[in-house]
């Protein structure tokens, strides 16, 4: 049900950011994936579609949570995966190996959100009324996906950003800076600001 499926994105993505507020932010993100090599092969040797399937195996999931908690609607976060594929397909002639493919993927997945939302706006995640849960539950559910979706607007959207390519999909600081067109050292600026100012929302 996708109400149901965005609330628990929405939801994890607020407590996932809680514990890194509570938590030293210095550390390394968690499973970091296989390299990417086979990719950036596929690439050079003008193999487009078998670096599309890599890509969409490898990074898929993450790029949804990453859209779906810039977004907030699984609809938008769903076709924004799909619109980063094929850009990225049309522009792996443009790619570069000495940078990180998955902070270049990033990057076009930030930049197809940010369009979103400024053609549409941030939109609420709708109800399709199949959920079979109490009237209580489903009310709990979505008081918590909307402090979800209320603390994470509350950060500064840069910050935010960092935060979510840092700890959401699991980009080192190098990349994250690559991912939003910046250096390694304002990337964990960003990053460090935005926990400091969740740590304030949290203890609120």
């Amino acid at each position: 049900m996708a109400s149901d499926r965005s609330e628990k994105h929405l939801d994890a993505a607020i407590s996932t950011a809680a514990e890194l507020a509570r938590a030293d932010e210095g550390g390394s993100p968690r499973n970091e994936p296989a390299s990417d090599r086979d990719i950036v092969l596929a690439i050079q040797r003008g193999d487009r579609r078998g670096a599309l399937s890599l890509c969409a195996r490898r990074h898929g999931a993450a790029l949804g949570r990453l859209c779906m908690a810039l977004l907030g609607s699984q609809v938008e976060a769903d076709d924004a995966v799909q619109e980063t594929l094929l850009a990225a397909h049309a522009g792996f002639d443009d790619f570069r190996s000495d940078g990180s493919l998955r902070a270049w993927l990033y990057g076009i997945a930030r930049r197809r959100c940010a369009r979103v939302k400024e053609r549409r706006g941030a939109v609420e995640a709708g109800t399709d009324g199949a959920d079979e849960r109490t009237a209580d539950e489903l009310l709990d559910v979505r008081r918590r996906a909307e402090q979800a979706r209320e603390l994470l607007e509350r950060v500064r959207p840069t910050e935010r950003e960092a935060l979510l390519l840092r700890y959401g999909a699991e980009l080192s600081f190098r990349e994250v800076g690559e991912a939003v067109g910046v250096d390694e050292a304002t990337a964990r600026k960003r990053v460090s600001r935005a926990l400091a100012r969740l740590r304030e929302l949290v203890k609120e």
